[in-house]
């Protein structure tokens, strides 16, 4: 007699438990990728603590229903879990043990977490998509967002938000960067055809945002996008995006200020004649400058580095080049802010989760490339690849060692290559099924 698996779909479907904390798990990801919370907290002025509202039950219910379990079926799992648990290995070792310690803790109960709320409480297609639409529901938010929250006071011309932990130009760049290819899903895969317009019209919106934001990683990121695009599209997408591409950059160098096309376009310092393009080429001294420091602490604390978060301070403790006092800013490469703060192990360790989440990824869209009832999978694996190749380009010129995109998008690859496996099998049985009817 065989005893069945516990964690198998069809066990797993009809637990409450985990459809009740999968539902949480759901309105966890809206929350993160919106940035609901923080609009919450900015409006009524007092935090409501809605991620812990929703989030607690369901990493309650994540273990209660053997989600742990799931989520190891992929390597993602294992490397940001090294990932964390070298953190915490760093920690001791840290120029302020006090501040390590808050960010590991933040790090473990608030990022970390949403790989596993991801991979390990969904386990069919359907609710696959249904993470995937809480993700492009929220890119929608962002879109709002940044109309009804300019930050035009802080920062000028350059776009972005007023408040919240992306507020940075920069950053927000880099968020949009990994939320729309979930809107261009939509516009891809939606049986609705005024969800798909609308869907096709969010994506262009925020496309002129990150232009907007004048950040030249985000303008990088793009153009990796552009061509990550053409390599991997349809051949009807890319007679699509040749078509598309003349007209977008013509409207955007229309549309965008003369002040955020001079600093798009400042990548040198003999070219810098406008202040925009002077500041530009300040920013890129600045960060070359932090660049060499993030490489010199690395070689000089290769396994333990000088601290998780504490790159900055350390700077400015060590140096002199804003009087007595170095220039106390982040690396600004979370790749190097990872190996300078954590070590080399830990560097290592993102880096082998953001690789094998593109692994996972590039798998199921290749198993799918040439099934024609398939293809609501691929699109969903080129649209996550499409997500990632932009965000890791950005995230090379950003801080976001520490946040949770790069673990809830192993999540998504975890899940996605679970489920697409369950899907082909099923639809193979399906096309089957009439050839062995009329054999009989």
């Amino acid at each position: 007699m065989q005893v069945a698996d516990p964690n198998s779909p069809g066990n797993a479907d009809n637990s409450p438990l985990r459809i009740l904390a999968l539902g949480l798990a759901v309105c966890l990801l809206f929350l993160r990728f919106s940035m609901l919370h923080q609009i919450q907290t900015r409006l009524m002025g007092v935090n409501l603590r809605l991620l812990y509202i929703v989030g607690i039950p369901a990493l309650v219910g994540l273990v209660l229903a053997g989600g742990l379990q799931r989520s190891f079926k992929g390597r993602p799992a294992y490397y940001y879990t090294a990932y964390a648990m070298w953190m915490a290995i760093a920690v001791p070792f840290s120029s302020w043990k006090g501040g390590s310690t808050q960010l590991l803790w933040t790090f473990l109960r608030t990022d970390v977490v949403m790989l596993f709320a991801i991979a390990g409480l969904a386990v069919t297609w359907k609710e696959c998509k249904l993470l995937m639409s809480a993700v492009a529901w929220g890119a929608i938010v962002n879109l709002l967002s940044a109309k009804l929250f300019s930050n035009e006071e802080t920062f000028g011309y350059r776009g972005g938000l007023e408040f919240g932990s992306i507020s940075n130009p920069n950053d927000f760049a880099g968020h949009l960067l990994l939320a729309l290819p979930f809107l261009l899903w939509i516009a891809f895969s939606s049986r609705n055809f005024l969800f798909r317009i609308a869907a096709l019209v969010g994506t262009l919106i925020g496309i002129k945002l990150i232009l907007g934001t004048a950040s030249r990683g985000a303008l990088v990121a793009l153009v990796a996008d552009v061509l990550f695009f053409m390599w991997r599209a349809t051949g009807k997408q890319r007679i699509a995006l040749i078509m598309l591409a003349p007209i977008a950059v013509f409207a955007a160098m229309t549309l965008l200020p003369a002040e955020t096309r001079n600093r798009l376009l400042s990548f040198s310092a003999s070219s810098a004649v406008t202040n925009e393009q002077k500041e530009a080429v300040e920013s890129q001294m600045s960060r070359e400058y932090l660049l060499r420091k993030s490489l010199e602490y690395i070689a000089a604390n290769p396994l333990f580095g000088v601290g998780p978060g504490m790159f900055a301070s350390y700077e400015g403790q060590h140096n002199q080049i804003i009087g007595t006092h170095g220039s106390w800013h982040e690396t600004h490469n979370s790749f190097t802010q990872a190996s300078s703060e954590c070590g080399i192990p830990a560097g290592c360790f993102l880096i082998a989760g953001i690789v094998s989440t593109f692994f996972l990824l590039n798998k199921v869209y290749r198993a799918t490339f040439r099934r024609a009832d398939c293809q609501d999978l691929r699109t969903a694996a080129f649209c996550m690849m499409l997500g990632m190749v932009g965000f890791t380009t950005a995230i090379t010129f950003l801080n976001f060692a520490y946040f949770f995109y790069t673990p809830a998008m192993g999540g998504f690859a975890i899940l996605l290559h679970h489920v697409a496996q369950i899907e082909i099998r099923e639809r193979d049985a399906l096309a089957l099924a009439p050839v062995a009817s009329r054999a009989f």
